[in-house]
């Protein structure tokens, strides 16, 4: 069943914790926004990004850049607990 991002938003939302992540993220996450999130060290978090279908754009030699619909698509879609 294919959710549009407002609708995972709000499932994920649902939390009121996971609402205030949500609520505070950029629009376009970096790295540290992640291990923010996930509350992973970088190494971690590097290699969490370089997973298959996960959303990022390189601009850089190191640098990433991750939309925040694609990546609460994905966290959804990848690690989202769903009944």
């Amino acid at each position: 069943m294919e959710h549009t991002v407002d609708e995972i938003r709000e499932i994920i939302g649902s939390d009121s914790e996971m609402a205030k992540k949500i609520n505070s993220m950029p629009y376009n996450l970096q790295l540290e926004d992640l291990m923010g999130f996930f509350n992973f060290c970088e190494s971690t978090t590097r290699k969490l990004t370089h997973q298959p279908g996960f959303p990022y754009m390189k601009t850089g030699i190191s640098k990433i850049l991750i939309p925040r619909p694609l990546f609460l698509e994905w966290y959804y879609t990848h690690c989202f607990y769903r009944k």
